[in-house]
């Protein structure tokens, strides 16, 4: 029914248990301001090898470890270190991300290790400086440290979950798609939920709800890891999705804005709030530090082949349908809730593709109605019954 591209990307792997207890405990995290620098200390139970390095737009110094338990708290630099947020995540496997956004830019003069000396367990020393933004550029990605596996920063890609071997009929295939994840939380709700935690909870109720029913399902992620819109995207075209499912749940400045919503890609946003919504989550790679400046060539082909009509007939046709469900199980939509933007995460040329906006996170009644497993269990329920009706309409498609 849809043209299928020939298009196979190799991933690599990135998959990590939130919960898992790792070798390496960072124990706390200390600031000191001098005269000619500002010096960062990461108290830690061992030496470990490290990568640091400093990115721009926004400004940012990254620190990557192996993967670690994170023991020193919420960290607040002093006011004249530049530190605005501090982050931190899984990013690969093995491989735990510290990210600082920085309210200027700085370079780093110095990284290196100290052992135990004077009560004073290991620890990682970086020292940096305020430098103008010529010279920024000149110091930009350059690292220090020699972790390993020596992984492109500009790239995060991951196994994918094995492909269930077809039968004799094969049975549709949908991809679910967890929104943000790892060192990217996504929005953070009025009662302190995480939005990645929220959304991989409800894909695995939709996931579980369409596997009792026959349906093949394949998650982009199962675990709280991160992953690259691009490497979403490749994930559905690899393994032949019938139909993707991108799963999100946004916060707005009017904390009193509530309700459902379906978005499917558009060159130009259906409204002003849907580009800038657009835009945040087409940012969600500057988080674990990816120079969105570059991509393969890969990612430009799929680019190119936006303006195939089937395809956006088809995703047009699920989003509607969706809207109508949502109704049916008498879930609150926004007023005008099927709406269109140049979502990155949509742009799989010849698999009909929705983004799936549950709630809003900055509303703190949705923000725990989203957080109970009852509330999801209804979305997910209106989820499935619109995919039902999506695939019902193909068959008949394909009799005619």
């Amino acid at each position: 029914m849809r043209f299928r591209f020939l298009l196979l990307t190799v991933l690599l792997c990135l998959s990590a248990l939130p919960t898992k207890a790792f070798a390496l405990d960072v124990q706390a995290v200390r600031f000191g301001v001098y005269q000619d620098k500002i010096r960062l200390v990461l108290d830690m139970d061992q030496k470990v090898d490290f990568r640091t390095f400093v990115l721009g737009n926004p400004y940012r110094m990254v620190i990557d470890l192996p993967s670690f338990n994170w023991r020193a708290g919420q960290i607040e630099g002093p006011e004249n270190a530049g530190v605005q947020a501090t982050r931190h995540g899984n990013l690969q496997p093995g491989i735990s991300r510290i990210v600082f956004d920085m309210n200027r830019p700085i370079g780093i003069q110095n990284a290196f290790s100290l052992p135990p000396a004077e009560g004073k367990p290991h620890r990682l020393v970086i020292d940096f400086a305020n430098v103008t933004p010529s010279i920024f550029k000149t110091v930009e990605n350059k690292v220090f440290g020699d972790l390993k596996p020596d992984t492109s920063i500009a790239e995060s890609s991951y196994v994918a979950p094995p492909v269930p071997k077809p039968g004799k009929e094969q049975a549709p295939l949908v991809i679910i798609d967890p929104g943000h994840g790892g060192i990217d939380p996504g929005a953070v709700g009025a009662n302190k939920v995480y939005e990645k935690h929220v959304v991989l909870k409800l894909g695995k109720e939709l996931a579980a709800q369409l596997k009792a029913d026959g349906y093949r399902v394949l998650m982009t992620r199962e675990t709280d890891v991160f992953i690259k819109l691009s490497d979403r995207v490749k994930f559905a075209r690899k393994h032949g999705g019938d139909l993707f499912i991108s799963i999100h749940a946004d916060s707005l400045e009017n904390h009193n804005v509530r309700g459902a919503s379906i978005y499917t890609l558009s060159e130009k946003a259906s409204d002003a709030q849907t580009a800038r919504l657009a835009a945040r989550e087409n940012k969600a790679d500057l988080i674990a530090g990816i120079d969105l400046s570059v991509e393969d060539q890969d990612v430009a082909n799929i680019l190119v082949d936006l303006a195939m009509r089937e395809t956006s007939n088809q995703s047009n046709f699920f989003a509607n349908t969706l809207v109508d469900n949502f109704k049916t199980h008498s879930l609150r939509l926004l007023q005008t809730p099927h709406r269109s933007a140049g979502f990155a995460v949509l742009k799989a040329p010849d698999i009909p593709s929705v983004l799936v906006e549950a709630g809003f996170m900055s509303n703190r009644k949705e923000a725990e109605m989203l957080n109970s497993s009852s509330h999801r269990k209804q979305i997910a329920s209106a989820l499935k019954k619109g995919v039902d009706r999506y695939f019902e309409q193909v068959r008949k498609n394909q009799r005619i």
